[in-house]
C-alpha cells in the first residue's frame, strides 16, 4: 500500500497537536464539542501512522476536525500462518496463502483466524459502547483487513451506526446483520491483493439488506488508498451526519 506520505509529498506540516496514543492506537482529539467519532482499522502489515497525515488533516478528513474524534486502531503483532508463522500486525490470522481460490469450498476456519477476528470485532464493539455520544454519531471504516473488519463489527453491532466507509476489502460470510447502518465500499480496479470481481462476490449477501448500500469501482486503483477515496468518503459522511 502507498503510504498517504508518498501520495500527498505536500504534507509535511506537524499535525501533531490533540493527538494521544494508548496502546499503539492513536486519538485525534476534536478541537471543540465532540459530536462525532470514526473509528478506522489498517490492513495487514500496517500501522495507524499511516493513515495519521490524512485523517488529522482539514482537507482530507472526511470529518470536520472540530466535532469529530477520530481513532486510528493498531492490529495486534500475531504469526500469520500463511507466511509461515511471520510476526506482524493483523486483524486475524490467514491459514493458506491462496485462500480466495477457495471460497465456499472450505469451512471459514480453514481459511482465516475466525476467533481471531470475532475477538478483535468485540474489542471494537467495547469502543463503540464507551463513546458517550448517540451510536448514529459513530462512525467506523478502514482499509484491506480493516474492510473486513469494519463490516464485521459495524454489520453485526446491536444498534446502527452513522455509517460503515469500507476500502478495498471483503465481507466475511460469518458476519452477522443486525442493524441499519448505511454502507459505502470502495474498491480499486486494478486490486491484485483483493481482486474487485471477488469482492463484489463476496458483498452480495449486503444487497439483500434494507441497509443503504454503495459499491463503488475505482478506475486504474489498485490495492491503495488514493484522494478519490478520501473524497468519496467525505461525500458518504457529509450526507449522513445527523
Amino acid at each position: 500500500m502507498l503510504s498517504l506520505k508518498e501520495l500527498i509529498p505536500a504534507l509535511t506540516k506537524d499535525f501533531t497537536q490533540g493527538i494521544t496514543r494508548v496502546d499503539k492506537h492513536i486519538y485525534i482529539n476534536p478541537k471543540k464539542e465532540h459530536k462525532y467519532t470514526f473509528i478506522w482499522m489498517h490492513g495487514l502489515e500496517d500501522v495507524p501512522d499511516s493513515f495519521l497525515a490524512g485523517f488529522n488533516n482539514p482537507e482530507l478528513n472526511p470529518f470536520d476536525n472540530e466535532t469529530t474524534k477520530v481513532i486510528l486502531l493498531c492490529a495486534p503483532v500475531r504469526p500469520l500462518t500463511k507466511n509461515q508463522g511471520e510476526m506482524m500486525t493483523s486483524w486475524y490470522d490467514i491459514m493458506i496463502p491462496n485462500w480466495k481460490q477457495f471460497w465456499g469450498i472450505k469451512i471459514d476456519k480453514e481459511l482465516w483466524g475466525v476467533d481471531q477476528a470475532i475477538e478483535s470485532r468485540n474489542f471494537i464493539w467495547s469502543l463503540i459502547d464507551q463513546e458517550p455520544i448517540p451510536k448514529k454519531n459513530i462512525f467506523i471504516g478502514g482499509f484491506s483487513q480493516g474492510c473486513c473488519m469494519s463490516l464485521l463489527a459495524g454489520l453485526g453491532y446491536k444498534e446502527s451506526l452513522g455509517g460503515i466507509l469500507g476500502n478495498s476489502g471483503f465481507l466475511f460470510p460469518f458476519t452477522e446483520f443486525n442493524n441499519k447502518t448505511p454502507i459505502q465500499i470502495l474498491h480499486g480496479e486494478e486490486d491484485e491483493v483483493i481482486p474487485y470481481e471477488f469482492a463484489e462476490k463476496s458483498i452480495q449477501p449486503l444487497v439483500k439488506l434494507d441497509n443503504e448500500f454503495n459499491l463503488i469501482k475505482l478506475k486504474g486503483i489498485e490495492h491503495a488508498m488514493m484522494m478519490d477515496n478520501f473524497k468519496l468518503m467525505k461525500e458518504f459522511v457529509m450526507k449522513h451526519l445527523q
